[in-house]
């Protein structure tokens, strides 16, 4: 049935506060430019009041609950597991930010449940019925977004999706959307527009605040300084520590993977040690 939702556990502030609710959900390897837009559209949701729905997944997911979170907003995390179990492990202080921020851990499965494939489907149903609008960033085809994105068409939600690189296979999803009618999103106001709120956003998802820049950014070495060669360190975090726009740290970040100085590990960066000739 249209907008029908299971029963539901939850953690943390349940129901959330009143106002719209948005799902930003997309691929689990996403390019640094799919990462900056997920968290920059979550940032500015949450700023206007809107509650920012996503799955927990690496990824999209994780850089909307943690946009959400820098505004100080609220971010719902929808489980495809019980509540007291979190998957991906790697997200365990992420779940716990979330809670302690004023969001909440939500599932249809029983406590103990441990992922499981088939559970991740019913996951993303939910995630479409708790949603006013869901605004997909990057999926390549077939990806699980894009059954959260059909989802929310099937209860008679508002889809709308981020145009991608023509050259990017995480671009295909998206693409597809808009072609077959979906919103197109350049910035927040634009989902603001579609749930009816006239809160004042910047125009450019991608164009930080003057008040974060500085006059002297600091060079490539103070980012790999802030790199251990064994405990992750996620980017938002970085941007944090060296007040710099988050976009800014993707873009750095991005060319010393590059130059083979950095490396993923999980949903952050550790430091690469070169190798010295003997």
């Amino acid at each position: 049935m249209v907008g029908q939702l299971p029963a539901l556990s939850a953690r943390g502030r349940w129901p959330p506060p009143p106002g719209p609710r948005v799902a930003i959900v997309g691929a689990r390897r996403p390019t640094p430019y799919g990462e900056a837009v997920a968290e920059r559209l979550a940032t500015d949701l949450a700023a206007a009041g809107a509650a920012v729905v996503s799955g927990l997944a690496l990824g999209i997911d994780a850089a909307a609950h943690l946009g959400a979170l820098e505004a100080g907003g609220c971010t719902i995390a929808v489980l495809g597991t019980g509540v007291d179990v979190i998957y991906p492990a790697a997200h365990v202080d992420l779940a716990n930010r979330i809670v302690a921020g004023g969001g909440a851990l939500v599932s249809q499965f029983p406590a103990g449940t441990r992922p499981q494939r088939g559970n991740f489907p019913r996951r993303n149903w939910t995630i479409a019925a708790l949603s006013d609008v869901v605004v997909v960033v990057e999926a390549a085809e077939g990806s699980g977004a894009l059954i959260t994105a059909e989802a929310a068409l099937a209860q008679q939600r508002e889809v709308m999706a981020v145009p991608g690189s023509v050259f990017s296979p995480l671009s295909i999803g998206c693409h597809q959307l808009l072609r077959d009618g979906a919103g197109l999103v350049q910035n927040a106001r634009d989902v603001l527009a579609v749930v009816g709120s006239a809160f004042e956003v910047l125009d450019d998802p991608l164009r930080p605040p003057l008040s974060l820049g500085v006059a002297e950014p600091p060079g490539p070495d103070a980012l790999t300084r802030h790199l251990s060669e064994s405990a992750p360190c996620e980017a938002g975090e970085l941007a944090r520590k060296l007040s710099l726009p988050f976009p800014e740290v993707l873009r750095r970040l991005t060319a010393l993977e590059m130059e083979g100085r950095v490396r993923r590990h999980g949903s952050g960066y550790v430091r690469v040690t070169p190798r010295r000739d003997r």
